[in-house]
């Protein structure tokens, strides 16, 4: 039995032996006086134990600590980010507002201006352009109708000049040929020179937004840079609405006539209010002026 005993618990009993032995080890050495001696033994045994334990801990700290800093300055990036977006959507409104009042006071002062206009403001809902138009409007949707007092045939420009005409009416919008669709035709005149064409889309200059005055005398003026404006000729357009700028002269190859590319005042890439005339006062050359007051 006591062999068996040995035999499972002898680990155990031999560190009781070491333990008991340390301590009469020690004992002795308090009698003998030499317990500060033990003391500074000990203590150099050990101390390379604590330190190791000690820069141990500090390691372990030091990465909790980390680990919480990164956290932290997590928290931060995400609540300036929050911050940065709401700046942004603040900035967006502030933008839309500005754009309202600016179309808002250049509505009221072409109205102020134009007492012989009477208009209709209008959003651009829906646009297209046709093929080889690239980013150029050539048709688009309205949102005014026949419920606003909209008709077939109604000029429609912006502040900056034309855009085109109403082609077809719903109850609550319309539908609007641009004044460089290819199936448009604008009777049109040169400020400078008073020479008269008909302004028609053109296939030839469709991609860069421009239409073609056509027509024109063979011994035309008109030049490069001249003005453009409606020559009020016909029954859709009054005179004097700013159409665009001559860019380019030329001659029909089969009718051997001056034609001038021009250029639009209103830029038909990118439209979102229109005004539309829903009725005018119609002048001649001769008692009106392309810039809207009588001579």
């Amino acid at each position: 039995m006591l062999r068996q005993f040995f035999k499972r618990h002898g680990f155990l009993l031999k560190l009781c032996v070491i333990a008991l032995a340390i301590a009469l080890f020690c004992s002795v050495f308090v009698v003998m006086g030499w317990g500060s001696l033990l003391h500074r033994v000990g203590g150099t045994i050990i101390y390379p134990f604590q330190w190791t334990f000690s820069k141990i801990g500090d390691g372990v700290s030091g990465f909790v600590q980390y680990f919480q800093d990164v956290d932290k300055l997590q928290d931060k990036i995400d609540a300036l980010e929050k911050e940065n977006e709401s700046l942004k959507a603040e900035l967006n409104d502030a933008e839309i507002v500005r754009q309202e009042q600016l179309w808002l006071y250049q509505y009221l002062s072409m109205k102020n201006e134009h007492e012989d206009y009477a208009m209709c403001a209008a959003s651009v809902i829906a646009s297209s352009g046709q093929s080889g138009s690239g980013d150029y409007i050539t048709t688009m949707t309205l949102n005014k109708g026949s419920a606003h007092g909209i008709k077939a045939g109604m000029p429609v420009v912006t502040v900056s000049g034309l855009v085109g005409m109403v082609t077809e009416v719903g109850i609550n919008q319309c539908y609007v040929q641009t004044l460089i669709n290819t199936s448009s035709s604008v009777g049109a005149l040169s400020v400078s020179t008073l020479d008269k064409g008909l302004l028609e889309g053109d296939f030839a200059c469709l991609y860069e937004g421009r239409a073609t005055l056509r027509y024109l005398p063979h011994d035309a003026a008109v030049a490069v840079g001249d003005v453009v404006v409606t020559s009020g000729e016909g029954t859709v357009y009054p005179y004097g609405i700013p159409v665009g700028t001559v860019t380019e002269i030329k001659v029909n190859p089969y009718s051997r006539t001056k034609e001038a590319v021009v250029e639009p005042f209103t830029d038909l890439s990118d439209l979102d209010e229109v005004i539309i005339l829903t009725s005018y006062i119609r002048y001649t050359e001769g008692d009106h002026n392309p810039n809207g007051g009588e001579e």
